[in-house]
């Protein structure tokens, strides 16, 4: 017999069938500790077409309404990012955003502010920031390891979306982007 406790898993609602839930429909399954539980979708087809044994397919509502859910996974368009956190934190559940959190500051502080309030957590992509590489740089860079910075510069390595996203114009509109966010709210 184990002497490690048995814990529930953490219960996954997605919110949002588009292009990137693939990546984490084939992701989750695997993670100790967490478990999908539903899918939605504004269109039911989306989210019929993912469902499977433990999965089930419900509306919007439904997800935010269901027991099994303790995480809203939000993978709606950025534009609904807001939305979509306010109205799973106002339903008891903590959320996970794809990036950005929100299309503004203003929402998104108004995120974390109902959700400290509800006692639910909030998250949001990319939480590559939280792994060994980007940890380390921060480490040293705070540690004086390099001395005092001057200057930063970033390259986008991709020639952009529309290699692989079926429908990329969002990511050109209002705050698609961490950089744009930033300039747009400052």
């Amino acid at each position: 017999m184990s002497d490690v406790p048995s814990v529930d898993p953490l219960r996954i609602g997605i919110a949002g069938i588009g292009n990137i839930s693939g990546q984490y429909l084939a992701t989750l399954p695997r993670l100790a500790g967490v478990r999908v539980s539903a899918v939605a979708d504004i269109d039911p087809a989306r989210a019929a077409a993912v469902a499977g044994p433990g999965i089930r397919a419900l509306t919007p509502a439904e997800l935010l309404a269901a027991d099994d859910v303790d995480l809203v996974l939000n993978l709606t368009v950025p534009a609904a990012h807001a939305e979509v956190a306010l109205a799973a934190v106002a339903a008891g559940k903590h959320v996970y955003n794809e990036k950005p959190l929100a299309l503004s500051t203003v929402d998104g502080r108004q995120i974390l502010e109902a959700a400290d309030a509800a006692g639910v957590r909030v998250g949001c992509a990319p939480d590559t920031v939280l792994g060994t590489g980007t940890q380390t740089a921060r480490r040293r860079l705070d540690g004086g390891g390099i001395g005092v910075p001057v200057a930063a510069t970033a390259f986008m390595v991709s020639p952009g979306p529309e290699l692989w996203h079926p429908n990329p114009a969002f990511f050109y509109g209002t705050a698609a982007g961490p950089c744009w966010t930033w300039a747009r709210t400052t």
